[in-house]
């Protein structure tokens, strides 16, 4: 397994932009995107499925007019194994700064809600993702045109990690299990991520440390945006098996929180046809598709 430990990241947005006062935004410093808001002035607190980190800011806006108010929220994107300590009353820590949480909400797949099963109460489903395709830098200059063109010799493959983000790992192998002796390959020459795939592995691909990666679908949607990138980003290409890597995402409260109206509003919501159309904006299925 070969890890990469040095610092690269992605011209990500910020969600309330960079002009904000006393922004001390600094790549390679104070470089953080994954805690959302003000967890001090926190209404309502949520710890979720890092990959969905896109849809949240359009999520909460309608949230508002549902509830008829607008309130304060502080959301955590982050791999599920990430944050399971915090509904164990453990705190987070990012460098210097430790956050002691506690979240009404989490938002997370199946299996790890199994496993928190004595922390969380009634998981439902309110949504899938559309699978996997291969992300390539712009302009495809190693010329791949499907997973076969992986096992190239002189194509260099990043992917998460299979140990500390076990359920994406799984969901890329599955999309990528037809072509023989390319698991081997991955297992043996692929560049893995190290806590945080959704940040660490596109930008891999961005500065040249590998060629390709597969990832899900509204990845490669939301890289594509103009409403967050001015140009593209990366190329993609799909392939009929990244069905195969179709993830399901489940909302579930945090025991304690049975009785917080805000909690079970947002519990709600997620199930909800504008919920959903939010999500198909952003390269989730449609309704009908669901």
């Amino acid at each position: 397994m070969t890890q990469v430990t040095a610092c690269y990241t992605l011209p990500w947005p910020l969600d309330l932009g960079k002009d904000k006062p006393n922004q001390i935004y600094l790549p390679g410093s104070n470089l953080v995107f994954d805690f959302h808001g003000d967890p001090c002035k926190a209404e309502l607190t949520i710890v979720m499925e890092g990959n969905q980190f896109m849809v949240i800011p359009d999520l909460l806006e309608a949230f508002f007019a549902f509830v008829g108010r607008r309130l304060n929220c502080f959301y955590v994107t982050l791999p599920p194994p990430r944050f399971r300590g915090v509904l164990k009353g453990e705190p987070l820590t990012v460098g210097n700064l430790v956050l002691s949480l506690n979240p009404q909400i989490v938002m997370a797949p199946p299996e790890f809600m199994a496993k928190v099963e004595g922390e969380v109460i009634a998981p439902k489903t309110f949504m899938k993702n559309k699978g996997v395709v291969l992300i390539v830098k712009r302009g495809n200059p190693k010329n791949i045109n499907g997973p076969e063109d992986l096992l190239r010799p002189e194509v260099r493959i990043a992917i998460s990690n299979p140990k500390t983000e076990v359920n994406s790992f799984r969901s890329y192998l599955a999309a990528l299990s037809h072509v023989p002796g390319l698991a081997e390959k991955i297992e043996k020459e692929a560049l893995f991520s190290r806590l945080i795939h959704h940040r660490e592995v596109p930008a891999l691909v961005y500065h040249g440390l590998a060629d390709v990666a597969p990832l899900y679908f509204h990845f490669a949607y939301y890289y594509q945006n103009p409403r967050f990138f001015p140009e593209p980003l990366f190329d993609y290409l799909s392939f009929p098996e990244g069905e195969k890597g179709v993830s399901t995402y489940q909302v579930a409260l945090v025991k304690g929180h049975e009785k917080d109206e805000l909690a079970r509003a947002w519990y709600e919501f997620l199930g909800t046809a504008e919920a959903r159309d939010i999500y198909a904006q952003h390269g989730f299925p449609k309704i009908s598709q669901i």
